[in-house]
């Protein structure tokens, strides 16, 4: 079996690049997942990606190699102060990064004010790159520092400067100019601006509007403070979402068509993530080719109705694990790979069983376990498991087994015994975990004995995926095994000692002929439909 995983992360903004987040998180795979060491069988692809917002610019030299060339170019900031942007050059292309040049983060919080913020700069870099004599302008304009819909870029670079030229802007997000929805209700907050300014900047943009006959309903036209309706409707600009462009240079589409599971990484997963920015595209991609996909984020604040209709199966944040702002943006690779993680793999054996209890099993495995013999428990062989079984007893962190009784699970029905089952292993785990993976796709919130809140996710055939899983489903399926050739010496009769109690032909025929005993769950259907027992 090979397993193919494309990572595609975007940066963290402010504490990893997306290069970093790729490495990170392929580490956390191969130190945490079943085949994690096996190349052959864990294939990795890594895609580190832009939106055209900030690190983008690096993201498309990583991508074109040796055959591109970065120049500073002098020009001035946000607030009119010299500085010298770089600027990637290639063939007869150049791609300039706004926020390199006017973006939010090279102002101090002090300094964000979008009625003093100009556009000046960017103007005279996209005109010292067609004095460079290129034929193309690629211009990624997220993450600027601006509002004013592209005034100043008008004053230092008019669309006659770029006659011949031609403009494309890659785009994060897809709002209009004007309205609620527009570039100044919606980004200028973040840039700034209080109540009374955004009134008042609205009232300056439709004026701009209307004085230079702007489409205020473009979709995209209220990028970066407006720039994108400027570039498109006096420049000619075309406007494209920025991880279209992106992806299309490096095969995106093609590259989640061949894996079987698709990781994506931002730092911040809210609503403006699914319109129009990364995620939303990798999760249209993903759909259109039924890929699985999960995304690692720094703090979550989609809500998962939302994310679920968008096609991703989980969403996992750091700030689950380290809820202190500060540590968790300091320590973001770090956790990003998994290093130090207490990680407790969860899975049950005997759920779909006539009789006996259903075990379950809680494991902390250490960060560099690794078994090649390692997998979902039933499709081992039976020595393989009780090999295992061994080692892993003997070298986990901390491990737990419980049962639940054939009255409890009557009681409360087989899904709620196998939970209840893995929350008392978990509750006996001797080292409390900080991340709680268990297999399937059904569990509760989990508090440890002293109240503490630990977050899961649950993951479909996470036997045959994370190790810690796969190491508990050795633990359930081993000790279960044992305890039904035990009793099967009181109840020789219906070979539990082969079947395990599961509804195999032997074992129903042996009830149709005997009965049952105190260890048959009788809310179970023991006999096929239409044969009744009395009980």
């Amino acid at each position: 079996m090979v397993r193919r995983i494309l990572i595609v992360p975007d940066k963290f903004k402010g504490a990893a690049t997306a290069s970093q987040v790729a490495g990170a998180l392929e580490s956390f795979l191969r130190r945490r997942s079943v085949f994690g060491r096996d190349e052959e069988r864990l294939v990795i692809d890594k895609l580190p990606m832009a939106d055209g917002g900030d690190g983008s610019l690096e993201v498309l030299r990583d991508s074109l190699g040796g055959s591109s060339e970065t120049l500073e170019i002098g020009c001035e900031d946000a607030l009119g102060r010299p500085v010298k942007a770089p600027v990637l050059f290639w063939e007869d292309s150049a791609f300039i990064e706004m926020a390199k040049v006017c973006g939010l983060a090279m102002l101090s919080r002090e300094e964000r004010n979008p009625e003093k913020t100009t556009t000046r700069g960017l103007g005279h870099v996209m005109l010292d790159a067609a004095r460079r004599g290129v034929r193309r302008i690629v211009l990624g304009i997220g993450g600027s520092a601006t509002n004013d819909a592209g005034a100043g870029m008008l004053e230092t670079c008019p669309p006659s400067a770029l006659e011949g030229v031609d403009l494309l802007v890659a785009c994060d997000v897809d709002n209009p100019l004007l309205g609620p929805d527009g570039a100044t209700m919606v980004y200028g907050p973040q840039k700034g601006a209080d109540e009374a300014m955004l009134e008042r900047l609205e009232r300056r943009m439709e004026e701009f509007a209307r004085l230079h006959s702007l489409d205020v309903s473009l979709p995209g036209g209220g990028a970066a403070g407006g720039i994108g309706a400027t570039l498109h409707c006096l420049y000619g600009a075309q406007l494209t979402p920025g991880w279209r462009l992106f992806g299309d240079m490096a095969s995106l589409e093609e590259r989640i068509a061949a894996a079987d599971l698709v990781l994506t990484a931002e730092g911040r997963a809210d609503g403006q993530s699914l319109n129009g920015k990364l995620l939303s595209g990798i999760s249209s991609l993903c759909l259109k080719h039924k890929k699985e996909l999960k995304v690692v984020c720094g703090k979550n604040f989609i809500q998962p109705r939302l994310w679920r209709q968008a096609g991703i199966r989980d969403i996992l944040a750091l700030h689950e694990v380290e809820p202190d702002t500060r540590k968790s943006i300091e320590g973001t690779v770090r956790l990003l790979s998994g290093e130090g993680l207490l990680l407790a793999g969860c899975d049950e054996a005997g759920r779909g069983c006539l009789a006996g209890p259903v075990f379950a099993a809680a494991v902390i495995l250490p960060e560099d376990f690794y078994d090649s013999r390692l997998n979902d428990s039933k499709q081992m062989s039976e020595a393989d498991r009780n090999a295992l079984r061994e080692r892993i007893e003997k070298e986990a962190i901390a491990w737990k087994v419980v049962a639940v009784s054939p009255e409890e699970i009557d009681r409360i029905n087989i899904l709620n015994a196998s939970i209840e089952g893995m929350q008392r292993a978990l509750d006996g785990l001797e080292v409390r975990p900080q991340a709680v993976f268990v297999d399937g796709n059904r569990f509760k919130p989990y508090f440890s004995p002293d109240g503490t809140k630990i977050p899961y996710h649950c993951v479909v055939h996470g036997d045959a995926k994370v190790a810690a899983i796969a190491a508990a489903s050795v633990l359930a399926k081993t000790h279960r095994d044992e305890y039904m050739r035990r009793i099967a010496r009181d109840y020789p009769q219906y070979g539990w000692d082969r079947n395990m109690a599961y509804p195999t032909p032997e074992h129903r025929e042996a009830i149709r002929r005997y009965g049952i005993t105190p260890h048959h769950r009788r809310s179970y259907a023991l006999l096929p439909e239409g044969e009744n027992l009395l009980f």
